[in-house]
């Protein structure tokens, strides 16, 4: 399975792509991302087994949306029934793929607390003490920079592991530990497309942030700070899962230029 190195404006393509897949059926994407969401919080209430749970599970759920991406730009009517097409063509790699990364998240978050295990303890004290000193908190934080940079490196690689992953199981039956890998290669490979990617994201979010900030000012002139409240919870759950359906028809869009286009650049 070889993949391909695009050049930086791929990254546009992937951006608008995914507002096309998305805007082709808006309503379908909004309640199959919705519904996700929902469950993936209520999965979070439940203590350890939860979080393992939305690890396990995530590569499945990411999957099922790259298939619901594909339909789309089949122009298909979108369903309930993608929630479990990606456990529906191959439940064991896929939970396999979700396996491997809690495991390893959960490995080097365990070497790196202990490296760090005082200073870490340190600053769960002083976070739990009725009175803390500011001055003091500041300087226990910035004791755990090196860890929290490595953390954000972490989450980083794995979320590169698992960008071409899911959609690598489904549509070309690859193993966990084959699919990760070539994502990991692939992307680090079309580094600079994503960086164009990531940026665009930014922007959008950005944008979309500030109309939300700029709307609910104005409600909270009109109608008072419970009126603002409400309209935040209204809108701010839609537009979130809009933005997550837009980042999954971009992921299903780079994987087929990544690895079925034939290299033309």
């Amino acid at each position: 399975m070889n993949y391909r190195k695009c050049n930086p404006l791929y990254g546009y393509r992937w951006f608008s792509e995914g507002l096309k897949i998305f805007f082709s059926q808006p309503w379908p994407w909004l309640a199959i991302v919705g519904i996700t969401l929902l469950f993936l919080l209520l999965l979070s209430i439940l203590p350890l087994f939860g979080v393992i749970g939305i690890y396990v599970l995530f590569p499945g759920i990411a999957a099922g949306f790259m298939l619901a991406a594909r339909a789309a730009m089949a122009r298909q009517a979108l369903g309930f029934s993608y929630l479990v097409a990606g456990f529906k063509a191959a439940a064991r790699p896929l939970m396999a793929v979700g396996g491997m990364t809690f495991l390893i998240f959960l490995t080097a978050m365990f070497l790196i607390l202990l490296g760090w295990r005082e200073e870490f303890q340190r600053l769960l004290e002083l976070m739990q003490s009725q009175t803390p000193d500011k001055d003091v908190l500041v300087s226990a934080a910035r004791q755990l920079t090196l860890p929290s940079l490595l953390i954000l490196a972490l989450m980083l690689v794995l979320a590169v592991a698992t960008w071409f992953a899911p959609a690598l199981v489904v549509f070309r039956q690859a193993d966990a530990r084959t699919a990760m890998r070539l994502s990991l290669r692939a992307c680090l490979a079309n580094f600079f497309p994503f960086l164009v990617f990531c940026l665009l994201l930014l922007l959008l979010d950005i944008a979309l942030s500030f109309t939300l900030r700029l709307a609910l000012s104005g409600l909270l002139k009109l109608g008072g700070a419970q009126v603002a409240n409400a309209a935040a919870m209204v809108f701010t759950f839609p537009i979130v899962c809009g933005f997550l359906a837009i980042i999954f028809g971009a992921a299903y869009v780079s994987y087929m230029d990544v690895f079925e286009s034939q290299p033309s650049d």
